[in-house]
């Protein structure tokens, strides 16, 4: 019984002491996708997915993250060369910068791989997000910049969009 007390007496040290220095955060958000580089926007309506993904402190302000994501891109139906709907699952890694006190807001980067498949195209490209966002207790907006590479084979123009992000973010 002494083992267990002194047990749950260290874990409720830990958690107070990371509570008290904000050295995690996980987060979870919708995300709505509109094309902005020429190639998404001639093929695509617009997209929808979420993303999940953890923070954790590096130094003051500064927490490196992770991110998994997914967003459907809606086919435009009068193309003659039809592409079909497009699958984006995103694994990227990045820096997130808290501003102001309390972070209130936030600027981020990251990049990684995404897995990118519709009828015309089947594999892995670089990819990347820029943005800021705001943090409302545990409520996050942010308004990102994304990218993926292109192939040869893809059309001219920048695979690219502006994602609108909205969801929650729970920190220790």
């Amino acid at each position: 019984m002494q083992k267990i007390l002194s047990l749950l007496f260290f874990l409720f040290l830990v958690y107070t002491q990371a509570q008290a220095q904000k050295l995690f955060f996980g987060f979870g958000h919708v995300v709505y996708a509109q094309p902005s580089g020429k190639a998404l926007s001639t093929q695509y309506a617009g997209g929808v997915g979420g993303e999940i993904g953890a923070g954790i402190k590096i130094i003051n302000k500064t927490y490196a993250t992770g991110t998994l994501g997914y967003t459907y891109f809606f086919d435009k139906a009068n193309l003659a060369q039809q592409p079909g709907d497009l699958h984006y699952v995103p694994v990227r890694l990045g820096i997130r910068q808290g501003l102001l006190p309390m972070n209130i807001l936030f600027a981020h980067a990251d990049f990684g791989t995404a897995s990118v498949k519709n009828k015309l195209t089947d594999g892995t490209r670089f990819t990347g997000s820029v943005g800021v966002g705001a943090k409302l207790t545990t409520f996050d907006l942010s308004l990102d910049y994304e990218f993926f590479g292109r192939k040869k084979t893809d059309p001219a123009g920048a695979n690219s969009w502006i994602g609108f992000k909205a969801g929650f973010r729970l920190g220790l």
